[in-house]
């Protein structure tokens, strides 16, 4: 390999290596690579190791939407890499401080493609053949030998496939980069060769066949054939000449080949910068911002998943990416300015601009839409539509059966329109319902769901989720399969009685006056906590609790996590005995 790009795309496996709940390991110009799909489709690349011990994550176990590192439990989130579960140890830091890095991955022509680095265009689509001709993908085959021997090798002996074609002159060329085309005078097949770098002298060569129909069984076993004769012939050509190679050590580094040298994103850097390329004017008080990350790709995305901001006025706020699946050019997310705005979306209206640059951290999921094979439905209420809508579009782009129903003020406070009007029969709008109107819709749209095969997903204001959520449980719908985000708690407290903290691995103790939050505490006596919302919504500050009953005010933790003891948001909630031993 005498030259390795960074920033270009290059051929990591197929689509058919990555079965559901597969792991499958590769490399890349030496970098060792886990690549896996989630349950939604979506596929990761990630450096095959986890960030805690260094085991190889294709050890683990995919979760479908979190990959589990065998060696002590950790778990990290599909799309972001970030650390979601750290099982509880003395020892184990705060789940948010770990975080796989990942590397750009799309999904092309019936292959899975990634980058090192920043590519600056999508894996270009192959022009081969002619409109009426089928792809059928063949066989990929490691090979002990170089990308460009082998590709030499190709050029060179091309004639050696003749057979495959139906005999007659077959000439080969060079399509692009490490791609080889093959064809016959009269066009009738087509054979791609599209060549990984796997190490300094070993690829990887997947293949292809372009022909006016299915690659027959036939042609399938004579090419895999010749395929097989052919990695032979350059192998043995290999060990008749051996290379002799010097050893190389710290004092006598490589010259040949350009060290591959990835800025990974680690946890102290998952933070990207972003330029607003697009502002729209949704409605009177939603707008719509085009984030476009600067000197890096979009990572993979998935329904639900949020950002953190960092707003002009200073506050940190999460907003819902309300991306389709075939978006990857910049975060798109939807803000309604608040009446009783605290600064964040008040500044976010009025000095965002297209062209300002604003701080984003990596994009989280707490809200995962499951493929499960229940059937989804989606309730949306004003500005709660847009991780609903991330949701309805994957589901549409996937042809799957659901239903979304949008509850607004007004005809004139709905946002995102022309999205809206492309999810055709599946959405139905209600505009200027009250409270009772709204519980009665409710109740019809639940009265022909079949509890058992029903998912529902809600997100808007608290009452109507809470609504969603009882006429939901009164049809018989389980509670793990009524699933909801909050973009606002109202039950934060604003005092409360005092009580005593004491820190287990480091044996500090102080108090939590009456008129102060626990978060504030911690701050205040050195312990540093990472948040983000500060209402008990985004579950950034998630904090281990080993004693002490804890006075819970937050919206993230489940009923079965709250019931637990084990887990608090010192954000928002306090303790109710007097005294609280958390795992710091």
């Amino acid at each position: 390999m005498k030259s390795f790009d960074t920033n270009r795309w290059y051929p990591i496996a197929s689509a058919s290596d990555l079965p559901s709940r597969h792991v499958y390991q590769t490399s890349l110009a030496g970098q060792e690579l886990a690549v896996w799909r989630d349950d939604n489709g979506n596929v990761n690349a990630w450096e095959n190791r986890c960030p805690h011990r260094g085991l190889r994550l294709t050890l683990g176990v995919n979760l479908g939407h979190e990959l589990r590192c065998q060696y002590h439990g950790w778990t990290y989130e599909t799309g972001s890499g970030g650390c979601t579960f750290v099982p509880a140890h003395r020892d184990a830091t705060e789940p948010s401080s770990a975080c796989v890095p990942t590397f750009a991955v799309r999904e092309k022509e019936g292959l899975v493609w990634a980058s090192l680095g920043t590519p600056l265009v999508e894996p270009e689509a192959l022009q081969v053949g002619n409109s009426a001709h089928v792809r059928t993908l063949l066989r990929s085959l490691p090979f002990n030998a170089s990308q460009e021997e082998i590709s030499d090798a190709l050029l060179s002996q091309v004639n050696k496939f003749a057979e495959c074609v139906g005999g007659g002159e077959l000439r080969a060329e060079v399509a692009a980069d490490g791609i080889i085309k093959m064809q016959g005078r009269q066009d009738q097949k087509v054979i791609i060769f599209f060549l990984q770098p796997y190490s300094n002298h070993k690829a990887v060569v997947h293949t292809m066949v372009f022909a006016a129909g299915t690659a027959t069984l036939a042609f399938k076993t004579q090419f895999s054939q010749v395929f097989t004769e052919f990695r032979r012939s350059i192998e043995a050509s290999h060990v008749s000449a051996p290379k002799i190679e010097q050893i190389r050590t710290a004092l006598t580094p490589a010259t040949d080949v350009p060290a591959v040298v990835v800025p990974f994103p680690r946890a102290a850097s998952t933070e990207f910068k972003c330029v607003v390329t697009t502002r729209l004017q949704e409605t009177e008080d939603i707008i719509s911002l085009w984030l476009k990350p600067v000197g890096r790709v979009l990572p993979q995305l998935s329904p639900g998943m949020h950002i953190s901001v960092t707003t002009p006025a200073g506050p940190v706020r999460q907003y819902s990416v309300v991306n389709s699946p075939d978006e990857r050019d910049a975060f798109i997310i939807g803000i309604k300015r608040e009446p009783a705005s605290r600064g964040g979306s008040q500044s976010m209206h009025e000095q965002v601009a297209e062209g300002t640059e604003l701080a984003i951290t990596v994009p989280r999921n707490a809200f995962p839409l499951l493929r499960n094979g229940k059937r989804p439905v989606l309730i949306a209420g004003g500005i709660g539509i847009t991780p609903i809508l991330a949701m309805a579009q994957a589901l549409q782009a996937n042809s799957e059966d659901f239903e979304l129903h949008y509850f607004a003020r007004g005809a004139e406070h709905i946002p995102f329109g022309e999205r809206l009007r492309a999810l055709g029969a599946n959405l139905h709008v209600y505009a200027g319902l009250d409270a009772e109107a709204t519980r009665v819709k409710l109740e019809s749209v639940f009265a022909s769901a079949t509890p058992s095969q029903t998912d529902v997903y809600t997100c808007g204001p608290a009452a109507m989720i809470n609504c969603v959520s009882d006429v939901a449980a009164a049809r018989g719908i389980a509670e793990e399969s009524i699933r909801f985000e909050l973009f606002k708690n109202e039950d934060v407290p604003t005092g409360g009685a005092a009580f005593e903290v004491e820190l287990a691995k480091s044996g500090k103790h102080f108090t939590v006056s009456s008129d102060k939050s626990l978060l504030k505490a911690c701050w205040e006596n050195g312990v540093n906590i990472e948040a983000s919302c500060e209402q008990g919504v985004c579950g950034t500050c998630m904090t281990g609790v080993l004693s002490g009953d804890p006075e819970h005010h937050d919206t993230y933790l489940s009923k079965q996590e709250r019931e637990s003891g084990k887990w608090i948001m010192p954000c928002v909630s306090r303790c109710k005995n007097g005294k609280i031993v958390l795992d710091l």
